[in-house]
């Protein structure tokens, strides 16, 4: 894994030259400041597959330097991993406005460190993986081979896909919020895709999540695609918020703009929304937590369902 790590501290890429080693599976570059790093990303192939930027860094800052890789079409996606010994939410606030996908705090720990780098390695895999997948709805045409499990840009304002809901619950100040975890979801996802083009399913997953973001509009909340036709919403409120109320807004705002019929009728009709968990207080890290074990627990479901089919096809025939 090809990494730059941008610090004026000798001293601390010192320690990043002893945690990540090339015996670990990791190839390290350093520069001590932001116009060093964007000569070495400008001339270095393969290109990098990670960033550690620190933040406070002389000339351009660490924050500015993630905003200038984000406009490099080969760096949209990279991660990028802020160190920092400061933890003022207005400048973690700023970091992630400007792109950055993660923090790493000092003094650093060599551990933590190495888990941070290995899950920024496995998400630019997946990235890789799906590229496809993730282009934005403008660009999807019929010969995309676009699947159904996978989240995408969507194309809409104020909805992310996993790693972007993650990253905003992660923005969360330290401590606790009440919080309402809810799921939106389409349960006849598989007749649905299989009835539509990869366009037409793209642009009715995007009057979904309008009709949600609708609905939701009096609320403050962090709304997610995670795929396999499901919303994952995060509404930020002490009261407690009624599924089937918010079900009910859905269908009402979809309502005003039919989506694509098949042959089994208008699909949003089965559209439901329940609660991913009972539970009020959450910190971002547990929410996050919680929403990738419901996530992972209805991948297990959808399996379920597919060798049940199977195994009905095999006995009839």
């Amino acid at each position: 894994m090809r990494i730059l790590a941008v610090d004026d501290d000798p001293t601390i890429l010192d320690m990043l030259s002893n945690y990540l080693t090339v015996e670990q599976g990791f190839d390290l570059f350093c520069a001590e400041d932001a116009e060093q790093a964007l000569v070495l990303v400008n001339k270095t192939r393969p290109d990098f597959d990670c960033f550690l930027l620190d933040i406070m860094l002389p000339g351009m800052d660490g924050i500015m330097l993630c905003a200038e890789l984000r406009k490099l079409k080969q760096h949209q996606k990279t991660p990028i991993l802020m160190i920092t010994a400061n933890t003022r939410h207005d400048l973690m606030e700023r970091a992630f406005e400007a792109g950055a996908t993660d923090f790493v705090y000092k003094p650093l720990n060599g551990v933590d460190l190495g888990a941070r780098i290995n899950t920024a390695g496995l998400l630019n895999e997946s990235l890789r993986g799906e590229q496809a997948a993730r282009r934005s709805l403008a660009e999807l045409t019929e010969q995309v081979n676009a699947r159904r499990d996978e989240n995408f840009d969507q194309g809409v304002p104020d909805v992310f896909d996993l790693d972007g809901f993650e990253s905003r619950l992660m923005r969360l100040s330290d401590g606790c919020y009440a919080m309402n975890l809810l799921a939106i979801k389409l349960p006849q996802m598989r007749n649905i895709f299989e009835e539509l083009t990869p366009t037409e399913f793209c642009d009715q997953m995007a009057k979904v999540t309008e009709a949600t973001i609708t609905a939701l509009q009096s609320n403050r909340y962090i709304l997610g695609y995670v795929g396999n036709g499901v919303l994952v919403v995060a509404i930020l409120a002490r009261h407690v918020v009624s599924p089937a109320a918010v079900q009910h807004l859905i269908k009402a705002a979809l309502a005003q703009k039919p989506m694509h019929a098949g042959a089994t009728g208008n699909m949003g009709v089965d559209l439901s929304v329940h609660a991913i968990s009972n539970q009020r207080l959450w910190t971002g890290r547990s929410a996050c937590d919680k929403v990738r074990d419901y996530i992972g627990q209805q991948a297990l479901n959808a399996k379920d369902t597919m060798k049940d089919i199977d195994r009905l096809v095999s006995t009839e025939m």
